[in-house]
Order: structure tokens, then sequence, then C-alpha cells
């Protein structure tokens, strides 16, 4: 009996690990209250991030649906689309990309930007303060006599007012705030090497030029910075004083600059949680990008063969004075399109579901054929693509969502293929990075461990799918 039970407790322990190793243990258990939507290889996919994914989802349904609705939203899908971003993300760390220079760079370009804005917020715009008197002070004086300002005047141009003066007292307050830093910092020029240097100067050898505490300024910076003030030179003659005159503000403007990043982080704001979150959500949509590019993009580029085959196969595409005919069911939303396409899938009327759902009426006429080129680059792309008789994907074009049928293609010469070539290019590499994608994600979760908070998927589907619109 012992050795039973020993036996299939064994058993258990077997399936349960394997079922971790191979990715397909989905559901584990959350806390009664958990804001944790789903666990992906130990990171925590939270609340805010699903509610971050939603907004953005309905901004962008808000401005393609024409009633400025945002319609239905798959929760299911969404919860998705986290869970392969954040395997991608952390394979990107794994193979590297975030020790990628270009990476670095944009990372840390980011971080100064951030905190040259939290140290603007803190310094000038929160000390700015605007009192009713101050409002109504100013109203009298620049409107009550000289304007004979009826009574009920006052709150009608409060507002106005009131932008006026806070951009008054931003602009003093900035200045006085760029003041105290230059106060307090080791500035130094070498003033002989400033005024030897012209404006329209292209040649630089990273001679200093200043030092702003322990940062050196060189003469390429300066003919960096010189160049923005290029248009405003245009015409005028450039006397010795001039250049000098020139010289020194484009100067200033670069230690006003290098004064204000070392202030912004010397305050070293990455240690507020909420700072480093906004980082760290920068960094993966970053890393999102390099992997694209540096893995799969590489990946999707087709041969010369491949380009050969293509072209010889899909001949009647590559037509001189090109047309086609076609059916277009047009719909507002992509969910819309989505259920239509899913009933043409299962055998619905191409045209009978045109005539019900479509927004746009079917053309009709003797003329039913229409040059290629005239065609927009989504349904161009759709229709090079289709055999006669077939019927496309959902096609995003000039913010709603397309289904098209082909009925006939027609056409002179056949192009050469030297001038398609680029063309047939851009076809192969959108249809294979899709598919190098889905591959490289779908292995990735076969070795991943995902776990998803079945219950609050089950809440939030019930809430989100019938319909979400802003609160």
């Amino acid at each position: 009996m012992k050795f039973l039970f020993k036996k299939h407790t064994i058993l258990i322990i077997l399936i349960v690990v394997a079922s971790v190793n191979s990715g397909c243990f989905r559901y584990s258990v959350f806390q009664e209250n958990s804001s944790i939507i789903a666990k992906v290889n130990g990171y925590n996919i939270s609340m805010d991030e699903l509610e971050e994914k939603l907004v953005t989802i309905h901004r962008i349904k808000q401005m393609t649906n024409l009633d400025g609705k945002a319609g239905s939203i798959d929760i299911d899908k969404v919860i998705e689309e986290l869970i392969n971003e954040r395997i991608i993300i952390q394979e990107a760390c794994n193979v590297k990309l975030d020790e990628d220079p270009f990476f670095q760079e944009k990372v840390n370009h980011y971080i100064i930007s951030r905190s040259v804005i939290r140290l603007r917020q803190e310094n000038v715009l929160n000390k700015i303060n605007i009192t009713e008197d101050e409002l109504s002070g100013y109203f009298k004086k620049y409107y009550k006599e000289k304007k004979h300002a009826p009574d009920d005047m006052f709150e009608k141009v409060k507002n106005s007012i009131k932008k006026k003066l806070i951009k008054e007292k931003e602009q003093k307050r900035s200045n006085d705030y760029i003041a105290e830093l230059k106060n307090k910092a080791n500035i130094w020029i070498n003033t002989e090497l400033l005024y030897s240097m012209s404006p329209n100067q292209r040649d630089c050898d990273n001679n200093i030029i200043a030092r702003v505490n322990d940062k050196q300024i060189d003469d390429c910076d300066f003919i960096k910075q010189a160049r923005e003030h290029l248009s405003k030179l245009r015409g005028d003659i450039l006397n010795k004083e001039k250049i000098k005159k020139i010289n020194s503000e484009i100067l200033d403007s670069l230690i006003i600059y290098e004064l204000v990043e070392q202030e912004a982080l010397e305050k070293n704001y990455l240690n507020d949680p909420l700072f480093k979150n906004n980082i760290e959500k920068y960094k993966g949509k970053q890393l999102l990008n390099l992997f694209k590019q540096k893995i799969i993009f590489p990946r999707s580029i087709p041969s010369e063969d491949e380009l050969v085959e293509y072209y010889e196969t899909h001949k009647d595409d590559f037509r001189k004075d090109y047309e086609v005919w076609f059916s277009e069911i047009v719909l507002q939303t992509l969910e819309s399109a989505e259920a239509v396409l899913k009933e043409l899938k299962e055998g619905a009327d191409f045209e009978f579901l045109s005539s019900k759902k479509s927004i746009m009426a079917p053309r009709t006429g003797v003329n039913v054929w229409i040059p290629l080129g005239r065609l927009s680059p989504a349904v161009r792309m759709a229709i090079i693509d289709l055999g006669s008789g077939r019927t496309s994907d959902i096609v995003e074009d000039s913010k709603r969502y397309k289904i098209i049928k082909l009925k006939g293609k027609r056409g002179g010469e056949h192009e050469n293929f030297s001038i398609v070539k680029d063309r047939i290019k851009q076809i192969l590499i959108k249809r294979k990075f899709n598919n190098w994608l889905k591959k490289y994600v779908d292995k990735l979760r076969n070795v991943s461990q995902i776990n998803i908070n079945k219950k609050k998927v089950n809440e939030l589907s019930k809430r989100y799918t019938i319909k979400w619109e802003p609160s």
C-alpha cells in the first residue's frame, strides 16, 4: 500500500514538473484580491499595465470609429499581447540587447530628458502661484478705463489673464533659477577660442571651449548648436562684434543645457519608484523594437532566389497598365471586421454580407475595372497578393477596416523583374517578418512559465468584452 501511494505521489510530481517545464502550466493560485493579472517567468503583469494598454486601445478605437466610441474589447487578446511582449523583452535581455550601445544611449537620453522635465516641474512650475488679487489687479489696470469694461467682463477674461501671468512668471522664475545654477557652478570659458570661431564654421578639432564644473564643452558641441542659429544669420553682415555676440549666445545656451542636466541627474530621480517605473516601461518598449529590428528583421530578408520565385509565380500581378476588379466590405471597427471575416471563413456569401454589413455601398456601373496605381498602398498590397476569387484578410485603410474579394485582373505586358524587385521584397519581408515573429514567440512560450489569474480575467472579460467606455 505504501509503495502504491509513494509511486502515485511521484507520478503526480513528475506530471506537474513536466507541465511547468513545457510552459503549459497556465493557471496558478493567486491571492483573493490580487491585482496581478498574470506571471511570466516570475514577472508580474499588473492591473495597472493592463489598464494602461486598454487606455491606448480605447484611444485608437475612438480615433478609428466614426461614432467616437471604443466599442467592445477582447480582454483575453489584450492579456495575450501583454504576455507575448513580456516574453520578447525577457528574451531581448537574454541575448544581451540591453547592452547594445544604441539602446543604452537612447535610455540615457530619456533618463536625462525626463529628469530635466521633473526638475523644471519642481523648481519652476510648482513655484508659480497666481492670486485673485493679481488677477483683479491686472484687470483693473489693463481693462476697466482703458476699455470701460462692463462688470461681468472680468469672469470672461479671467482665464486669459491667468495664462498671461503664468507665462510671465514662468519666464522670470526660469531666468532666476538658471542664475542660481550659474552662481553656484564652476564655469570656465576659453574666450580667445570662442571669439575666433565663426557661427558658420563646419570643421572642429575637439578643442575645449568651456568647462561647466567637471564637464567639458568643445568646439564640435559649439558647431552643432550653432546650426540652430544659422537661419537667423542669413543676410546679416557678420562683423567682429556681431560674431562675439552670437558666439556668446550659442555658448551660453550650451552652458545652460549642461547646468540643467547636471542638476537634474544630481537629484537622482531613479530613487523614486514612480520615476523608475516610467523608465522601465520605456526600456521595455525600446527592447521590443530592438528585438524586432535586430533578431526578427534580418531573418525576414528574402534571398534572391525567393524574390525570383515569387516573381515567376505572380507575374500577372506585375503588369503595365494593370487593372483589378474587386468587391469590398468596409467596416468601422476591428471587432466587426473580425466577426465578418469569421462568417466568410464559415461559408457565408461575400456579396450578401457586403450588402448587409458594409458601411459603403458596392460599386455599380459599367466600368468596374480600376487601375492598381489608383488604390491606396494598403489595399494595393492586399490585392497584389491575392488570386482571382480569393478573399483577403482584414486590411486597415484610412481609419477603416476592409475585407476584399478579388474578381479579376487584367493588364498589358509584364513588368521587368528589376523594376518590381523592391515591391516584391517588401511583400515578402512583411510576410516573413510576421511568420518569424510568431514562430519565435511560440517557441519562447513553450519554454516559459506562464501563470494567468483566471478568476480575475473572467471578471474583467465580463466587464470589458460587453462594452468599455470612459468613466
